[in-house]
């Protein structure tokens, strides 16, 4: 019997919610709750860092608190993320018998984009393991989470995000570069809308069918009300307090 892979396009209006329910779904394959699910969401303005980042490291934390703007810890490690509705996300939430090794899990994750831009007559590549490049600007980034059981990665997608926005929030590294540990693309963020003329719709169009040709089956499936209020009470967790982010800086 072929296994159906889950799509799921839930999206929380609260963006602590909405990072709070790809943790829930691990869990909830990893307990066997529920098949392997992809997730297709948009998150409201804010910002999203690994579990264990200074947020100051990566943030302009000043610029987040004058603005408002919410800072969200995620279960996968790695750097800060800008998210509005301009960018789609993609969660890839699987179980394993194994623990998987991390450049085959974002090797799926980078195939998916790689593969969906193409249907649209994009070019892109990867550089640094877990970066989706076209014309030298990085579209997509991807963190990963491997636990007993399962795993998860999730991905970015610039589409028509704030990118100046993205620019005034989130601190380049460039002293990685400097050292050769990541190349100037993972701090150049660009959107397919400029570099290619490509809708948010025509790319959601092009992911769904990629993963019905990598995956096979796939059923849409809901976030169940046993999932949806275990993740509004992890987001009270995952917040970054106000008072943390002033003690940071």
């Amino acid at each position: 019997m072929v296994e159906v892979l889950e799509l799921i396009k839930y999206c929380s209006y609260d963006p602590a919610v909405n990072v709070a329910l790809d943790e829930v779904l691990l869990e909830s394959i990893r307990r066997g709750l529920r098949g392997d699910t992809i997730r297709i969401w948009f998150n409201p303005t804010s910002v999203v860092i690994g579990y264990s980042l200074n947020p100051c490291d990566e943030v302009y934390c000043g610029e987040t608190l004058r603005l408002g703007i919410p800072i969200i810890r995620r279960i996968s490690g790695g750097g800060a993320v800008y998210h509005d509705l301009g960018n789609i996300n993609i969660s890839i939430i699987r179980r394993s018998s194994g623990m998987k090794k991390i450049e085959v899990i974002y090797s799926e994750a980078t195939s998916l984009i790689i593969s969906a831009l193409s249907r649209l007559g994009v070019k892109a590549w990867v550089e640094n393991m877990s970066d989706v490049v076209v014309n030298g600007f990085k579209v997509s980034g991807s963190a990963a989470a491997i636990k007993s059981g399962g795993y998860i990665v999730h991905s970015t997608l610039l589409v028509s995000s704030n990118i100046d926005l993205l620019k005034r929030l989130i601190k380049p590294r460039l002293d990685r570069v400097a050292r050769g540990e990541v190349t100037i693309a993972k701090y150049n963020p660009g959107n397919l809308r400029d570099l290619s003329r490509v809708t948010v719709r025509e790319t959601l169009e092009a992911l769904v069918s990629t993963i019905e040709s990598m995956y096979g089956p796939i059923v849409e499936s809901e976030i169940e009300y046993t999932e949806l209020s275990e993740a509004l009470k992890l987001a009270e967790k995952r917040r970054v307090p106000i008072k943390a982010l002033e003690n940071f800086q």
